[in-house]
Parts: C-alpha cells; structure tokens; sequence
C-alpha cells in the first residue's frame, strides 16, 4: 500500500494516541502486543485514526503506554502484516491509505470481546436460571420424528407451533411461512440478503449495530432516516422512499434497541401506509416487542400492510435465554423458499435440541414475557436513580421497554469514555456503534439486565470512570 505522500498530513502525538486506546491492555485476549494491535485497528475501523495519520516514534509510544518497545514493535509488525499500516525509512508509520475491509472489525465484535469485569453491554438475559424446568432426553428426540435431525427450515412440529402462535393472535400463518433459525440474528442476516444484496437498505439513524455489520457483508449501501421520540419520522422515511428507492426498509417495530422507544399505532399505521403505497418490503424486527413495560405489544406492519412484503423477525433470546439460539422469520412462502437456498450454501439447519426445548418453552413464552418485563422494568428504575443521583450531568432516555438505558453525555464522543471504563472494570456500549458510519456519538447504552447488586456495582465503576476521566480532561485542557 501507498503512503499518503502529503507534507501537511495528520500526526498524532502519543498522548492523545494512548488516550484513542485507553483500555487497551485490559481488552479482549492475546498477549500485550495483540492487545494494542487490536485497540490500534479498532481505532482506524471506527474513524478515530484516519488513512495518512503518522503514528508516534515506537520509543515514544512505548514510554506513553509504559510498556516495552519491543511490545510496540509487535504489535506495529501486526498491523503491516494486515495492511493497516504501512512504513517506509524516513517517512515513520501510518495509517494505510487503501482497502479499508483490511482493517474491518465488526460492530457486534466490539459487545463480543470478551472483555474483563462487569459487562453492561451485552443485551441478553444473563443466564437462564429464570425458565421453567425442561425435560429433554433421547425419547424426546426420537418422538421428534425427524430421523438424522436435519431440517433446514426446522422441525415440523415447532413450525406448526409457531404458525399457530402467530394465527392465534390475529395473523393468519401456515407452517411454510415459518422458517426456524439460529437466533434473530441469522433469521436477519438471510432476510437481507435476500432482500437487499447489492442495493439501499433504509433504517432509523440510531440502529442496532449488527444490522451495519450485516449491510456492509452483502454489498448494501445504507440510508438512515430521521427519528424522534416516536420513533422513525413518516416525511423522513418517504423522502428517502423517493430519493433512494431503497431495497428494503429494516424497522424495529417494539423498545427500539437503543433508544427505548416503542412507536404509537399512529405512527406504525402512517409506515404501513407508506410502504404499501411505495411497495417496499420490509423487515420487521419484534425480537423485543414482548418485553414493552406497558404490557401492550405494539402494532405489526404484518397485520396492516397489503401490497408490500414483511418479513417478521422473532426470537427466544431476549424472553428466554440467547443461548437457545433459536429464532424465527414469518415471511410469505415463496420468500421463505428464497432464505432457504440461500442458508443452505453455510448451514444445514437449526439444533434439534434447542428446537425441542423452545417448543417446551413456547407454552410458558407469556408468563415469562409477564416477568420479564416487572424484572426489567425494576431494574430500569433502579439505574435510572442511581444515574441521576451519582451523575446528575448525564441525560438518559427513559427507555418504553427493553433491558437498555440511552445516556447522552456531556461530550461529543462517548468513545474515549467508553475506553476508559474498561479501565475501571465496566463495559458500556458507545453510541457511535448505532450511528451509520461509526461517527461521533455523545450517548452510551447501559444494560441492566443483570443482578441488582452486579448492575449497581457496575454503575458505581461508571462514576469513578467518569469521575476519573473529567479530571484528567481538566488537568490536559
């Protein structure tokens, strides 16, 4: 790769760069040179480094993080080696100008990376002490009569179960509407790739952030429409309808993940009429509908919508226990079809015992969703408390539902706080994660769906971590 021959090009000095990486050596796994060379390329995937930046002397570097130089020339061999940075005698090392897909971390990677101490980030019930005794053994999966276990769109049984749950509540659904998946997240990656490979997929400006890493994997160019405390703004979403003509809009359609907002029917209603009328299909997200606090699920575009496709997106994760890794899709059947072919080039279907044992939860899905949601809901207003009392210059959302507390603070970049939290033994999620392009974010989102005592001990750790970190701001102003 070529060096960006510019004499007025960026230099950043080591301070400011041990500053990018704060954290560093208490992340992920590895040793201390893979530790850095990860913090170093998550800071050239999220921005925060651009192509042609000079990075510090080794020497320089080595004495701003205190650690060896030799641990800073390993870490440095692994970037060139990955092409994320390039070095040329008398011109020093920066940051490569070339294929960005080089230095490409995943937005999801950065919740997943098995950070030290208590995690905030993670959206999922912590474990899965709350479900009902379950009985699965070798009858059990006999009785399944479905000889080898290999069944692509899932068991017959659980997709009748499903179809019916579904007519049951007001949507008429045959079994071949149904496809049975590894989670939400692989019934979402199928839908749009089916959908949206190669062309515009539309969503809300704050978004879950494996949706991104989803889009970027099939080729999709993203278009983020405009939100407000009703969620996605109808002469937004149109305005991108005919200016974009998108392949495929993405909704979250229960608490919006992060923000905690749930959509009034109006609303949903004004979206059904826009996409009917525009014919854009659409992929429904109602992984955390079950789980708003009022205990009234918002409207679904399925029931509304007569011209466009919906694609409903369901799962046991957020309810039950993501380590079923059990969701579903109900699609048109042609569509359905579609998804099919295109799982089988990676996967020849869900585990069967996961699928037994989430049709033996499917008749206790309500009750859990009841208690669920009086869990969360106490949970939230636990944090809540604290966050106004211990940080009374932080501004959280309310959140309508879900397991995530949105905070805005009182910077234009919650990165380097987020980084420094890790120091302090606490993991949150930065905003910039659910921002199209991973640009600047002032927000931060904190999971409470933990222990009373693990969420409060994580927050006591934030106002030290914030504590500590103004001060040193105000100490290098």
């Amino acid at each position: 790769m070529d060096l960006q021959a510019n004499p007025s090009q960026s230099v950043v000095g080591p301070e400011r760069l041990a500053t990018l990486v704060q954290g560093w050596s208490n992340t992920g796994h590895g040793t201390l040179a893979q530790r850095l060379a990860h913090a170093v390329r998550q800071a050239i995937a999220s921005g925060l480094l651009g192509a042609g930046t000079r990075l510090p002397s080794e020497r320089r570097l080595a004495s701003a993080l205190s650690v060896s130089r030799s641990t800073v020339t390993a870490a440095l061999d692994e970037l060139r080696a990955d092409g994320a940075v390039a070095s040329r005698v008398g011109s020093g090392t920066v940051v490569a100008v070339g294929d960005a897909s080089s230095v490409y971390v995943t937005r999801v990677a950065e919740h997943v990376a098995g950070l030290d101490g208590i995690d905030l980030a993670m959206g999922y019930p912590p474990d899965a002490s709350h479900l009902p005794p379950l009985d699965l053994d070798v009858a059990a999966l006999l009785a399944s009569g479905e000889g080898p276990g290999v069944q692509p769109l899932g068991l017959a049984s659980l997709r009748r179960a499903l179809a019916d749950r579904h007519s049951q509540r007001g949507l008429h659904t045959s079994p071949q509407e149904i496809h049975v998946t590894a989670g939400a997240h692989q019934a979402l990656a199928l839908a749009l790739d089916a959908l949206a490979r190669g062309g515009v997929l539309a969503v809300q400006e704050a978004c879950h952030p494996s949706v991104f890493d989803m889009a970027e994997t099939i080729g999709a160019r993203l278009v983020a429409v405009r939100g407000d405390s009703a969620g996605m703004v109808p002469d937004e979403l149109e305005r991108v309808i005919l200016s974009e003509r998108p392949s495929a809009l993405y909704v979250q359609n229960g608490p919006h993940n992060p923000t905690g907002v749930v959509a009034p029917a109006a609303r949903v209603r004004a979206i059904a009429e826009l996409v009917d009328r525009h014919g854009v299909p659409v992929i429904e997200d109602r992984v955390s509908a079950p789980l708003v606090f009022d205990r009234t699920e918002p409207l679904e575009l399925g029931s509304l919508c007569r011209a466009a496709t919906i694609v409903r997106v369901d799962s046991f994760s957020k309810v039950a226990w993501a380590g079923l890794r059990v969701g579903w899709m109900r699609a048109p059947a042609p569509f359905v079809e579609r998804t099919l072919h295109l799982r089988l080039a990676v996967d020849l279907g869900p585990s069967v015992p996961s699928q037994l044992m989430a049709l033996e939860l499917l008749g206790h899905l309500d009750d859990l969703a009841d208690a669920r949601r009086s869990t969360l809901r106490g949970a939230v207003d636990r944090a809540l408390a604290s966050i106004r009392a211990d940080l009374p210059d932080w501004r959280p959302t309310e959140p309508q539902g879900g397991s995530a507390i949105w905070v805005e603070l009182p910077i234009a970049d919650s990165r380097p706080f987020v980084a420094h939290a890790t120091r302090h033994g606490v993991s949150v999620a930065a905003g910039s994660l659910a921002r199209l392009g991973n640009v600047a974010d002032p927000h931060i989102r904190i999971c409470v769906d933990r222990p009373a005592p693990v969420v409060d001990a994580g927050i006591e750790r934030l106002v030290r971590a914030w504590h500590d970190f103004v001060g040193r701001s105000s100490d290098t102003s």
